[in-house]
């Protein structure tokens, strides 16, 4: 089941936040953590991806492949009733994403995140992280897998009423937008090595006249002071973001580690004073030990 995609932290874990030198200064000094709109980030298929991944499960199911004799027979209709929700899922809750990683020193996103091994990885405790208006999902690269997951939450979304009601409403509608939203946890095989876990943020649309803008209902700081959605310039393109805060309502930051990159100029004692000119105490520093130069 796409369930699985939700990941639950084990004690102390930790997770990685790869990013350049300017963004390091920027999360600690503010406190926040930026997300960014799923369809902005390094993967061009990214989206389109996990939609394939319905396409291919929808098949199976209405073909009969590799399907157990337990499964009812399920008419085309419903899947064209699950598709109608699918299209529609960014304009219900668009997501916003920001990438972690289990991986405390790799060079491959060293390179590609981190200013080509110049910038830094932040440590959370991944726990910590629960009290944010965030899932945190698992990413599966392996296609079958992914495959599977999602045909069984189709079969589970169809068993909710024998025959379903179309088109989908109630319960049925919701199961149709969590799996649009999980479909954020699928990846191509060929970003296996980054063993992202991905946090996610929905934000609403509203329509006005003949267009749309953002409305983060719902994701105000514990100061009261809503956290808007803003525009910045990425490569050239508009990038739509939010930056959400790490601290908690008990005023505990989820940072505990800090890693140079291994082509950071940085001095270790220059790190420990900005963590400690920002109010962060008993963090962890070390450089990266990679050859990499």
């Amino acid at each position: 089941m796409l369930m699985d995609r939700l990941f639950k932290p084990q004690s102390a874990q930790r997770l990685y936040h790869y990013c350049s030198a300017e963004s390091f200064r920027a999360i600690l000094e503010s406190g926040r953590l930026r997300f960014s709109d799923i369809n902005m980030l390094n993967d061009a298929m990214e989206y389109r991806w996990g939609y394939s991944i319905f396409e291919e499960a929808a098949t199976r199911l209405i073909k009969r492949i590799d399907v157990s004799d337990n499964v009812p027979q399920m008419d085309i209709a419903f899947f064209h009733a699950v598709d109608e929700i699918l299209s529609k899922g960014q304009l219900i809750a668009h997501p916003f994403v920001s990438c972690l990683s289990f991986e405390a020193n790799s060079l491959d996103q060293w390179r590609k995140y981190a200013d080509d091994g110049r910038g830094y990885a932040i440590g959370f405790l991944a726990s910590s992280l629960q009290h944010m208006p965030i899932s945190l999902l698992e990413v599966s690269y392996d296609r079958e897998v992914q495959v599977k997951e999602m045909m069984a939450a189709l079969v589970a979304t169809h068993s909710r009423s024998s025959p379903p009601e179309l088109p989908l409403q109630g319960e049925s509608a919701e199961d149709v937008a969590l799996i649009a939203a999980y479909m954020a946890a699928f990846k191509h095989p060929s970003f296996a090595s980054e063993r992202e876990v991905r946090c996610l943020h929905a934000i609403s649309l509203e329509k006005i006249q003949d267009s749309f803008r953002f409305v983060s209902r719902g994701t105000a700081s514990s100061a009261g002071v809503e956290n808007k959605v803003a525009f910045t310039i990425r490569d050239d393109a508009l990038t739509p973001h939010v930056d959400l805060p790490l601290t908690a309502s008990d005023g505990s930051c989820p940072i505990v580690e800090v890693a140079t990159g291994p082509k950071n100029p940085t001095k270790m004692g220059n790190v420990f004073l900005f963590l400690g000119s920002q109010g962060h105490s008993n963090v962890a520093v070390r450089p990266s030990d990679l050859p990499y130069r």
